[in-house]
């Protein structure tokens, strides 16, 4: 039996059989599915079923904005039965292939025959009827009808004949609506636009497919369940839920049985370098063959897409690789030659040890796109730094060292090259040039031989760096189409847009101005220009889309750099009805002119869905101090778009200032549980947290003093480092805010590690706790000072807390001394041994200025036992004090108040340590009473001028006195 979804020509489909009766019913069919899996998808569009359903497309979108009776409506007469189900089914499947074809992949597709009764407004039609939540798509998409057909296939109409249940329905539906999203987001340069309805709509899709997919005993093939993981996790980074993302790529890489790892191998990188050192390499293997050959094969197995070759043999043309071309840098690392210790094999997986980094197996393609999804998540949304940069690169070279196996995996693999070469000086060149040669072969690989079009798409002139492949060369259809979900490809114009941003960071911004004009993004037009300080053509140029000239429409007609306009105001009547993207285009000119009306008109165009414009006003209003607006205008932005972390973090920063701390402690904690990954967020956490704890702790005081019993508190606090959750009633003490902001505060110091006012915050929690939390507030004040002490020194340490913590670990008992040395040496673990080891690497060779630094490290010693230790601290005490530069002591009544004191100690220390004996049976000092009483006399000789007769000289005396006696 053959399935219907297997004229996808993919495997994920395994669901909706297709009756063998219908084949005879229909006797084209099989010729319309061998017309299909050749990538002939014109014909196909020709036919009478696929010409019908335009037709039910425009009278579909022409209703679009009208209310649900008229939608209902337009279904009405309904001219295509179910039992056509299958070529309603391959219409939709040759749509949105021919779509993907004309925009992404190419090979040219002329369609202007198919879509003759595709009028301009039916065009315009199709692209109002994309609009969600008041955003708009790219108003210049070539064949824009072929996906409104698509998507009313998958979406409306299909799901009507087979009520929405099956499997193939629900994963086209998903593929439909995350490239509807995707459309969205590409006229703004990748950047997720907020459509929370269609979002939900593809979380749902995926939870549902997910759950007959990967449920136990599916019947999906291993390729099958992979490819759908693979999908999942390019959708989440669309979408920029990183953890999930993450997830999916880890599930695909189990289902698959595929080893990689990052490590080190011995080799040169530079032509001038010396010495072999480690550098970073992937190591990938797939899973063995004999594995899949094992796997039983069903009769009704999915039938391929295009070629029965295997991968492997692929001979098609793929873009040319440019060369580096540097003087220093090597085109390739030469790892050294092979020996035991080159590679750390402990990291290594078992199926990777004894690998070679430059002997690696061949891997399948669905690996291949595993590995540059791995590199696209960490490259997409993990902060940028060189060590970051350094560790996703090797992802793309594993790819492209191997054989190519597929035409637009290798494409994939430049780009993603590309990507990351862009954040390096000496690779930024080779970065711009390749991703230039990949725009002139997708642009010429896309382009319509045909100069002018019905559409009135921007003509498009490519200049290309090297010559177009002839057809016999270029890969085909099918070839080019068969993993484009996985590797969520760019189209066309999203490729050309990050070629203009690649050369605008080159600094070349007449060549990205010159891409944005051809592509009519004049919101990045505009951006543009106010990125180089030309405010003004900013502003005439987002005006334009806006208003009309007060001169007459004839000025519409000059282009946008004509001397005619350079002048203009475009001071007329508002633009009725509003262009696409009208509320971007109004956030954008009330961010030139700072005017909140303009946000406000945004927010009432995209009636009241475009979130963005809310996020703006919430940031000015901050600014003008008007908190309560500014609240306002952020809860309006997270009930539009709950899944921005931005907008939760912001509102609850308004929260933390106007001491609503409930509202911040919840707003935190929803932006932490969408992206988990920002200290700043989780250190006012930790703020609202220690509000909270501070009020209540008022409101007891408050309470007991009336003889009332605190009140449960109306919330739940969620422990997010330690993974607690709260049971429901459980009333919340002062003590359990205090311990939840630790957790909050040492989680952001962990993400944020060299930020030294969160762990200095952790600390202050830690002692604040009862008892305090020692562990932490050792830790703490050691990153401190790591921080710290290589700018300000020995100001880095908080004497109050080193003398809280060396006040509790003398308190504690002692465990028996070293009968060799008589020195007590506290166990591993203890808070003893890790204070003491703080003090003696991370203290005391910070010691410059202040002395009482020393005394309380002849606290620690003499706790250990340790008395020449403990002698020796004195010492350096009073040094440090009476041989100051200064010597302000001798003018300073505090100050000679602190010598005497010191002096004091010291003498003590002499007469209580110098007794003692040492390991060998000798005493710790022997002349301990005469360098007491050169001690005395040298600071009484110092100051005998400035403080004699005073108390503190009496003290002196009386000490002297007592050690002559």
């Amino acid at each position: 039996m053959t399935t219907a979804v297997e004229i996808a020509g993919d495997k994920s489909f395994d669901a909706l059989s297709i009756d063998p009766s219908a084949l005879k019913e229909i006797p084209e069919l099989s010729e319309i599915v061998t017309t299909f899996l050749n990538g002939d998808y014109k014909a196909i569009l020709r036919n009478p079923t696929s010409q019908a359903l335009f037709e039910k497309l425009a009278k579909s979108v022409e209703h679009s904005s009208t209310d649900e009776g008229q939608k209902a409506a337009a279904w009405e007469d309904d001219s295509i039965g179910s039992a056509s189900a299958s070529l309603v089914l391959i219409s939709g499947l040759a749509a949105f292939n021919a779509f993907l074809q004309a925009n992404v992949t190419g090979p040219p597709l002329d369609l202007r025959d198919v879509l003759q009764s595709g009028s301009s407004t039916f065009r315009d039609h199709c692209l109002r009827s994309l609009d969600v939540d008041g955003v708009s798509v790219y108003q210049h998409i070539p064949h824009v009808e072929l996906f409104c057909l698509a998507r009313m296939v998958f979406t409306a109409y299909f799901p009507r004949i087979i009520e929405g249940s099956s499997t193939d329905c629900k994963w086209m539906r998903i593929r439909v609506n995350a490239y509807h999203q995707r459309l969205l987001s590409g006229a703004s340069v990748g950047k997720l636009m907020d459509t929370t309805s269609l979002q939900n709509a593809i979380e749902k899709d995926l939870k549902d497919l997910e759950k007959e997919i990967l449920a136990p005993g599916s019947s999906f093939s291993t390729e099958a369940k992979v490819q759908f993981l693979l999908e999942k996790a390019q959708i989440h980074i669309m979408q920029g839920l990183d953890l999930k993302a993450q997830d999916d790529l880890k599930m695909a890489k189990t289902e698959s049985g595929f080893s990689y790892a990052l490590s080190g191998a011995l080799g040169k990188r530079t032509k001038f370098q010396q010495k072999d050192i480690s550098q970073l390499v992937v190591f990938a293997k797939s899973r063995e063959s004999d594995d899949s050959k094992a796997e039983p094969q069903s009769t009704d197995a999915p039938i391929e897409s295009g070629t029965s070759k295997d991968d492997q043999d692929l001979n098609s043309t793929v873009p040319e690789a440019l060369q580096l071309n540097d003087d220093t840098l090597l085109e390739s690392i030469e790892f050294s030659k092979p020996t035991s210790d080159q590679v750390d094999i402990s990291s290594l997986p078992p199926a990777l040890a004894g690998m070679q980094p430059d002997q690696q197996p061949q891997l399948n393609p669905l690996d291949q796109i595993t590995l540059l999804t791995e590199a696209t998540l960490k490259d997409a949304l993990t902060p940028f730094d060189k060590l970051n940069s350094e560790e996703i690169l090797p992802y793309a070279v594993r790819v492209l060292s191997d054989k190519p196996t597929n035409w637009q995996i290798y494409t994939q693999a430049l780009l993603v090259r590309s990507r990351i070469e862009s954040h390096r000086s000496r690779t930024q060149e080779r970065s711009v040039l390749q991703m230039q040669v990949i725009v002139d072969q997708i642009i010429a690989d896309t382009q319509e031989e045909a100069t002018s079009s019905p559409d009135e798409l921007p003509e498009i002139r490519v200049t290309q760096f090297l010559p177009r492949a002839q057809a016999s060369e270029s890969a085909p259809v099918p070839e080019r189409l068969k993993y484009i979900f996985q590797l969520n490809t760019p189209t066309r114009w999203e490729l050309e847009t990050e070629l203009a941003f690649a050369w605008s960071n080159a600094g070349s911004f007449v060549s990205a101005l010159e891409i944005f004009k051809r592509l009519k993004l004049w919101p990045e037009v505009a951006l543009c220009y106010h990125s180089v300080d030309q405010v003004e053509k900013a502003r005439r140029i987002v005006r334009r889309q806006l208003y009309y000239s007060s001169k007459g429409p004839e000025m519409d007609n000059f282009d946008v750099d004509a001397a005619e306009v350079a002048s203009e105001k475009w001071d007329g009547e508002m633009r009725s009805p509003p262009p696409p993207h009208a509320p971007r285009l109004w956030c954008i000119l009330g961010d030139i002119d700072s005017d909140p009306e303009c946000w406000e008109r945004a927010w009432e165009i995209s009636n009241h869905r475009y979130a963005r414009a809310q996020r703006t006003l919430g940031e000015y209003w901050s600014r003008t101090g008007d908190l309560d607006k500014a609240r306002e205008a952020y809860l309006q932005a997270t009930i539009v778009n709950r899944q921005n972390s931005d907008s939760w973090s912001r509102l609850g920063d308004i929260d933390l200032r106007v001491g609503n701390w409930d509202g911040a402690i919840i707003a935190f904690q929803q932006s932490i549980m969408i992206d988990d990954t920002d200290a700043k967020t989780y250190s006012n956490l930790g703020s609202a947290l220690l509000s909270k704890h501070a009020e209540l702790v008022k409101l007891q005081k408050v309470a007991g003093a009336l003889g009332e019993e605190q009140k449960p508190l109306p919330i739940e606090i969620r422990d997010d480092e330690e993974n607690i959750s709260q049971p429901k009633g459980k009333k919340e003490t002062p003590q359990d805010f205090l311990r939840q902001a630790l957790s909050a505060y040492k989680r952001g110091a962990a993400i944020a590690y060299d930020n030294w006012k969160i762990w200095d915050n952790a600390v202050t929690i830690a002692s604040r706790m009862n008892p305090p939390s020692f562990p932490d507030i050792v830790m703490g004040t050691k990153n401190v000072i790591r921080i710290r002490a290589p700018t300000v020194g020995e100001e880095a340490i908080d004497l109050d807390i080193l003398r809280a913590l060396i006040a509790e670990v003398i308190t504690r008992d002692r465990g028996e001394t070293d009968s060799a040395t008589g020195i007590y040496t506290p166990p591993r673990g203890s808070l003893a041994r890790a204070v003491i080891q703080m003090v003696e690497s991370d203290i005391v060779p910070l010691i410059t200025t202040r002395a009482e630094l020393w005394t309380l490290s002849e606290k620690l010693a003499l706790y250990c036992r340790d008395y020449a230790r403990a002698l020796s601290c004195a010492e350096k005490a009073w040094r440090m004090l009476t041989q100051s530069a200064d010597e302000a002591w001798l003018t300073d009544r505090e100050k000679w108040k602190e010598v005497v004191r010191v002096t004091d100690d010291l003498v003590s220390a002499y007469e209580n340590y110098g007794t003692m004996e040492k390991e060998d049976g000798e005493l710790v000092e022997k002349a301990w009473k005469m360098k007491a009483r050169s001690a005395i006399r040298g600071v009484m000789g110092r100051a005998k001028d400035s403080w004699e007769d005073t108390e503190e000289w009496e003290t002196l005396k009386e000490l002297l006195a007592g050690l002559k006696s």
